[in-house]
């Protein structure tokens, strides 16, 4: 049977059921539009800058747990995704991202809007490819979908704009259903190691999402264990029971701080590929003496930043309930458990803490690297939200506020975004795609005119260094931003909120279908 692009590009969306197609399009995309249009199942979600489009689709991906389409326009517009794609590379976020590509008849003349799309992509995917034959299309999309989905990393497709008037004899596609969790039969050896390995902290990272009964396994060995379980610096979302008394929240990411708090341990396992840190100051993140192992699914790499005692490869949540079950028949071999930690002192009162002190606490809290970003993980961990996605891990801002739409968007509940007003402006127009598409999204804006968290760091790398040097550099003033106007003109309600109007002005935004930008004043006092 005779098909043409137009008809695979269709089938390949309806079989893998694609709900939404995450898009800043442009000419080279026109036919890829027309296809989507047709569909009865999926739906455009239109964003104003293609960086948007791909932290949209990340946050769509994480709640929804398979990879999202992402379309682009060429060169130019992959060049402009490239911040957070590179976030949703180093967080370990499917997404494929498919991009148009100029006439292959009018490429010898490198015409405009063209490049080398496959070699801008290879540093921020795991695989690149371009469809240079219609015959070609059904097998590469089809594999590029796949290799994001066992991977849990973005892919990359380019797309002659003229391939989809191409037609084929066959092609076709196959909804696969992979079937592989595989775990090590015996790890007794390393219940031996934890057995009598002193003191234990278990560290989360972003790897262990992906396996939904980290959590519980986490929480029956860290009581039959007496061990500490932390998130590494930049994990992605949390995956460990919050209720739990041994849970201590996110390890700081300067790479001393970091040391101080692994040093009071015997023994660390690493649930994920690393314990990423920041900034290195003065010794390094993970201290030598302490004995590490590793648990990885094995799509990352293991072994690969400090010397390990132990890998263990496999399903990482399958591996955990596996020695969390020889633990407990054998528990008489275990020490005895070291009690609990008792509680962390409880913040400042602070604006913002009664503002989160007065959300539910099942409510998604995403959480932008600022200055602030120290002190919003500790009160997150204080009120034990259940659910928290973290700063991004590629260290681009602009990644929390698409991010947070699309986790609503999955969802269809209220997703409340920290940032600060510096960090809102790289995506800022995200606010237009809530508004246009009436998703319930809080974003909660520090209002200090200034790039604090680089003062901060300019001062921390830079000791001998003043304010007078450092502050008018990253000031945010003459002229000052009216961020009012600036949500307002996106389409969001602008709200502004302090001690005497905090809850009316929460409540109303957490019921409103559509976004709003609640700025609330610093004065400095949060840190």
């Amino acid at each position: 049977m005779t098909k043409t692009g137009r008809q695979l590009l269709g089938e390949f969306l309806e079989v893998f059921a694609v709900d939404y197609v995450f898009c800043n399009p442009g000419t080279t995309e026109a036919t890829f539009i027309d296809v989507v249009s047709t569909q009865r199942s999926c739906r455009f979600i239109l964003a104003l800058h293609e960086s948007t489009a791909v932290g949209v689709a990340a946050g769509y991906a994480l709640k929804s747990g398979k990879p999202s389409i992402v379309n682009i326009h060429t060169y130019p517009g992959l060049a402009n995704a490239m911040s957070n794609l590179f976030n949703a590379y180093t967080s370990g976020i499917p997404l494929v991202v498919i991009a148009g590509q100029q006439n292959r008849q009018h490429l010898v003349h490198h015409p405009i809007l063209s490049g080398e799309l496959t070699e801008l992509a290879r540093t921020a995917t795991t695989t690149q490819v371009q469809i240079d034959h219609v015959r070609d299309m059904s097998i590469l999309l089809q594999r590029v979908y796949l290799e994001a989905a066992e991977s849990r990393m973005p892919t990359f497709v380019s797309i002659p704009m003229e391939i989809y008037e191409d037609s084929c004899e066959g092609g076709y596609f196959k909804p696969t259903k992979v079937l592989a969790e595989p775990a090590v039969d015996d790890l007794g050896a390393i219940a031996t190691d934890l057995a009598v390995g002193g003191k234990v902290a278990f560290v989360a990272d972003a790897e262990a999402l992906w396996s939904p009964s980290v959590k519980t396994s986490l929480t029956a060995l860290s009581a039959a264990l007496g061990a500490d379980v932390w998130l590494a610096p930049f994990a992605v979302r949390s995956m460990a029971d919050v209720g739990s008394p041994r849970y201590r929240g996110c390890l700081p990411s300067v790479s001393d701080q970091a040391n101080r708090v692994l040093a009071g341990y015997d023994t660390v396992v690493l649930l994920g590929e690393k314990i990423q840190s920041f900034l290195h100051h003065g010794l390094p993140t993970v201290p030598g003496q302490v004995h590490l192992i590793q648990f990885s699914d094995g799509n990352t790499r293991t072994r690969h930043d400090v010397p390990f005692d132990a890998v263990v490869r496999g399903n990482i949540g399958r591996n955990l309930e596996r020695l969390a079950a020889h633990i407990a028949a054998h528990a008489p071999a275990v020490k005895a458990p070291v009690p609990a930690t008792g509680p962390t002192a409880a913040p400042p009162r602070s604006l913002l803490l009664d503002m989160l002190e007065s959300l539910p606490r099942d409510t998604a809290i995403v959480i932008e690297g600022s200055s602030h970003g120290a002190i919003e993980e500790s009160l997150v961990t204080h009120l034990r939200f259940q659910e928290v996605y973290f700063e991004p891990r590629g260290g681009a801002l602009g990644m929390a506020m698409p991010l947070a739409i699309g986790i609503s968007l999955h969802s269809r509940k209220p997703t409340v975004c920290l940032t600060g007003d510096g960090g809102s402006l790289f995506s800022i127009q995200a606010l237009w795609t809530a508004a246009r598409y009436r998703v319930p999204v809080v974003f909660v804006c520090f209002v200090n005119h200034e790039y604090r968290i680089l003062k901060q760091l300019w001062k921390l790398q830079v000791p001998q260094s003043t304010e007078d040097q450092y502050g008018p550099v990253m000031d945010l003033k003459d002229p000052e931003l009216d961020l009012a106007k600036i949500a307002e003109g996106f389409g969001a309600r602008a709200r502004r909120a302090d001690q005497s109007n905090y809850g009316a002005v929460l409540a109303e935004a957490m019921t409103h279908d559509g976004p709003t930008f609640i700025m609330i004043p610093d004065d400095h006092r949060y840190l």
